[in-house]
């Protein structure tokens, strides 16, 4: 009698441990699944693989077409299929009251920029600048003094890469954009100052770089050193637009 109750115990205990091995798998909200495909969707993006990121980000609008980052997402793959008129009104749900998605806010605004809607790029721009939880802020910052630039505006796109190169101080594309601005602006002395700069981080000098720095050189009255600009723009891109333009 006392073996049979030890049995029927033993017996009573391995089902439990069965039941307790393979528990019922926890089915998660739509919204939470919808999350992890975004973020499927965008890691496989970065990683080029275009047709997998749109299965993912598919599967993540089907179960939540409001959710901001799978429609940050979707924006971002639109552009990449050159398809900007569909991408827009991704975007803008993606910014959509109450609580705009940053990231998207960000990207938005310079794909306003790129297509000369300047007002609406600077108003993102600014509720950007205004959101102190936005950490990004050497990028947003040279980005703003881009589109300053691409207006004509040196003066302030001059004031915005200054703040973004105190964040962040050897930033190549900052640095980039400062040749530029003071180029355009006719500042000698300054332009020498920022490409020396660039070249000094090891920044790889483009054409545009190259004949900035040959020209200034010449300005300021030192044709050994242009030369030597001349030489290497000739020597690295003598294709270029900018080669063509050196005289012979």
């Amino acid at each position: 009698m006392k073996i049979s109750l030890v049995l029927v115990f033993l017996i009573l205990l391995s089902g439990c441990v069965k039941e307790r091995a393979f528990p019922e798998p926890e089915i998660k909200p739509p919204e939470e699944r919808a999350i992890i495909h975004a973020d499927l969707a965008g890691n496989y993006l970065q990683r080029n693989q275009l047709d997998i990121a749109i299965e993912e980000i598919t599967k993540a609008l089907d179960l939540d077409k409001k959710n901001k980052s799978a429609n940050y997402v979707m924006a971002l793959i639109q552009l990449r299929l050159k398809k900007p008129e569909k991408s827009e009104a991704y975007f803008k749900r993606a910014i959509a009251e109450p609580d705009p998605l940053p990231s998207a806010q960000h990207a938005y605004a310079n794909w306003l920029c790129r297509g000369g809607e300047y007002q609406k790029a600077e108003g993102l721009y600014r509720s950007l600048l205004g959101n102190v939880l936005y950490k990004p802020r050497s990028g947003l910052l040279m980005n703003v003094g881009a589109c300053f630039y691409k207006q004509g505006k040196y003066k302030e796109a001059e004031n915005a890469m200054r703040q973004s190169l105190k964040i962040s101080p050897n930033s190549p594309d900052t640095l980039l954009q400062m040749i530029k601005i003071s180029f355009k602006s006719g500042k000698s002395l300054e332009t020498r100052a920022w490409y020396q700069r660039y070249f000094q981080i090891g920044a790889r000098g483009g054409p545009e770089i190259l004949y900035i720095a040959y020209r200034t050189e010449m300005s300021l009255g030192d044709k050994n050193t242009a030369a030597g600009y001349a030489i290497k723009l000739r020597s690295k891109y003598p294709r270029s637009s900018q080669a063509k333009k050196l005289k012979r």
